[in-house]
């Protein structure tokens, strides 16, 4: 039994090693390549997982040969657009001025009814409301709005919103997150005495946010939503 429990935690841990060394690929959407090779992993892993019989390098072999060919294919892709075409396929530009390319679609094996769930997918419950739609080589739909039918950009409207980046978590759960917190080139003591200001401490907040534009946003424990302005827009620095 004993034996068991260990061989079974030792391919679970390879194959947790194995697909973060693929990439964060291999979390998201799959290339055509890419779904094979996991579908072969988990046959491969459970084989030498059920039977004692089996030995672990009759696993073991085989996924680290699919490493090596899987490397050797992303390699090939990023060097050669021909090759990756074979491999991955191409994007398809199955809307185009509004107008739906019917034979792209019957050419992609897509129905009208998988391009609408694609559409609704991207935010679009009209179709005609879109302008340019594509398949992308992993078989999700792009979308994008007609131009007489998106909103106007700032700097059309001549307006300056200010540098708009990624705001920092500064607490969670009542958790202060050090890293982020270094990030902002502020400090605990700073944060602490913030919070202090307002009949606070780190214990008492859920969440707390800090954006580029200096503002604070802090979700209290239990409820409660306070938003105001932390530090000036100029002393922010990531």
């Amino acid at each position: 039994m004993f034996t068991l429990f260990f061989r079974g935690a030792l391919l679970y841990m390879v194959m947790i090693i194995t697909m973060r060394a693929l990439g964060k690929r291999q979390l998201g959407e799959f290339e055509p390549y890419e779904l094979a090779m996991t579908i072969l992993l988990a046959d491969l892993i459970s084989s030498p997982m059920e039977s004692v019989g089996t030995p672990l390098l009759h696993g073991l072999l085989p996924v680290a040969a699919m490493f090596v060919v899987h490397g050797a294919i992303t390699l090939a892709s990023l060097r050669w657009d021909r090759f990756r075409a074979l491999v991955s396929g191409k994007p398809a530009l199955v809307i185009n001025r509004g107008e739906i390319d019917q034979k792209e679609l019957d050419r992609l094996c897509l129905s009208l009814a998988d391009l609408l769930e694609g559409l609704r997918g991207a935010g679009y419950l009209d179709p005609s409301e879109v302008g340019t739609a594509i398949v992308e080589a992993n078989g999700t739909i792009s979308a994008f709005p007609a131009s007489d039918g998106r909103p106007p950009k700032a700097s059309e409207l001549n307006i300056s919103p200010g540098y708009e980046g990624l705001p920092m978590v500064l607490v969670t759960d009542g958790r202060v997150q050090p890293h982020n917190l270094r990030q902002t080139g502020l400090d605990r003591a700073w944060l602490e005495a913030l919070l202090s200001k307002r009949g606070l401490n780190t214990k008492s907040v859920y969440l707390a946010s800090l954006d580029t534009q200096g503002r604070m946003t802090l979700q209290l424990t239990g409820g409660g939503l306070m938003r105001f302005q932390a530090i000036a827009p100029e002393r922010v620095v990531w």
